[in-house]
């Protein structure tokens, strides 16, 4: 009898640890209840963001004040009849397709709601109840009324299980990856929509109106890269590259692009400048990001992903300025490299044939002191030279393909050219594209790259071009 006794304690004491743990694991988990921007309309206002609301089974916590309620079903006409808020019904129906489309709101023909009972009389939940002391629960969808009915929609919180089944579904992109071809997955909507419901998970503002997303191969058994594109109701995106554990929390994420801080348009007119939305992952995950500002300077930033999955910031150096712009430490980062305005436009355009490997080299050619800039931060000097067409292209086909497209620009190379010759430049990114390497034929005040299939043209810019400011 005292053995049974005994085993009843012990099982008596392993519930009440269970317990303990299930009540300790439930406060742990941030599980309010998230206000959703741009479908609660009028009803928002200080007071309604303010709310620190929880359910849990048959409790609802309203500003951590309990509240029991039960959960009924009713045909979804009756409802806002019987509560006297038809307008909000008519409102809802209006919106039918935008709370399909970003949020899986539906309104069926029965509505699930929750009954709270006269205890609410006394406090300020009271003001977002129904005259019946009821509200909308539509699948993870909390459905408040305000002043005259008005909904005002919280979104239950997600977590890394619900994410995991969607990252499954993103499509597979690799790396080296840069800004255009980020923009080339917009355009092909190549990314796969990501439910709005994750805001919470991946700590974005509330008033996104869509997110999709492309997965990276893992870096390592324990980080997982997702690039992520933030939509906004005025049409702008930002991107992000997002690092995640094996069970998909969050390790880290670094902005990509932010277009609220860029200009708009571009120097000369045509397009966006240089710096304006950029960035380059290459295969070791050493990522280059420019942001280019209002004033129109640049901030050139170098990050690298480390072993524990986090973005560590690298200095970033440049022998091609004596002065560069002066920083506020507020804004910019101590370890970034900040050109002035004119420094920032002051890179040559492309004047014809645009590809996809020169994409990420930006050039700066100063012919007075005979130094080539690369991508702001690496200088080389150089030496001017003439030679016969034939023997620098050293090959007959090669040789009649450049006269023809040479000619294009008014520029006759059958019998002699100019060109410059770039010392020590074999480590540059550029070197691949250069004739043996080193070498560039530079007439007419244009730099000409030129291979066995490509001719890519480049020219100095001009004196608006590189004083260029933003016309409000």
């Amino acid at each position: 009898m005292k053995q049974s006794n005994y085993y009843f304690v012990l099982f008596s004491l392993l519930l009440n640890l269970i317990a303990s743990l299930a009540i300790a694991d439930e406060k742990k988990v941030p599980d309010n209840w998230e206000i959703i921007y741009g479908i609660s309309n009028t009803s928002v206002d200080e007071t309604t963001m303010d709310f620190d609301i929880k359910l849990r089974g048959n409790k609802f916590y309203f500003n951590n004040q309990l509240f029991l309620i039960k959960r009924n079903t009713m045909p979804t006409d009756d409802f806002f009849k019987s509560n006297n808020i038809e307008q909000a019904y008519i409102d809802l129906k209006e919106q039918q397709e935008l709370l399909e489309h970003n949020y899986n709101i539906k309104l069926n023909d029965n509505i699930t709601y929750l009954q709270f009972d006269k205890n609410i009389d006394n406090s300020l939940l009271k003001q977002y109840v129904t005259q019946n002391r009821q509200v909308v629960l539509l699948d993870d969808m909390l459905l408040l009324f305000g002043n005259d009915g008005k909904p005002v929609f919280y979104s239950k919180p997600y977590f890394e299980k619900e994410f995991i089944k969607q990252v499954s579904q993103l499509p597979r992109i690799n790396v080296p990856f840069n800004s255009n071809d980020g923009y080339i997955l917009y355009i092909d909507r190549v990314s796969k929509q990501i439910s709005l419901h994750f805001k919470n998970l991946l700590d974005i503002p509330w008033f996104a109106t869509d997110i999709s997303g492309a997965k990276y191969p893992s870096i390592s058994s324990i980080i997982n890269p997702i690039f992520i594109d933030l939509g906004r109701d005025s049409g702008e995106t930002d991107s992000y590259l997002y690092l995640f554990s094996n069970d998909y929390k969050v390790l880290d994420k670094l902005v990509l692009f932010d277009y609220r801080t860029t200009t708009r348009g571009g120097p000369g007119g045509n397009g966006y400048p240089v710096g304006y939305r950029y960035f380059m992952i290459d295969k070791n995950y050493f990522i280059e990001r420019r942001q280019r500002f209002e004033d129109e300077t640049i901030e050139v930033q170098h990050f690298q992903v480390t072993k524990e999955g986090k973005f560590k910031e690298l200095p970033v150096t440049s022998n091609c300025y004596s002065e560069l712009a002066v920083k506020d430490n507020k804004i910019h980062s101590t370890k970034s490299l900040l050109l002035t305005s004119k420094q920032a436009n002051n890179y040559m355009r492309f004047e014809s044939n645009i590809f996809n490997e020169l994409y990420d080299i930006t050039l700066t050619l100063n012919p007075a002191e005979k130094k080539l800039c690369v991508n702001y931060q690496q200088a080389y000097s150089f030496t001017f030279g003439k030679a016969k067409s034939k023997q620098l292209f050293g090959n007959e086909k090669r040789y009649q393909q450049q006269v023809e497209n040479f000619k294009k620009f008014n520029i006759d190379i059958s019998n002699e050219l100019e060109y410059i010759t770039f010392d020590n430049i074999d480590k540059s990114p550029l070197s691949k594209f250069l004739l043996n390497g080193n070498k560039a034929i530079y007439m007419n005040e244009m730099l000409f790259i030129v291979g066995e299939d490509y001719l890519a043209a480049y020219r100095q810019p001009t004196e608006s071009e590189l004083t260029y400011q933003e016309v409000n």
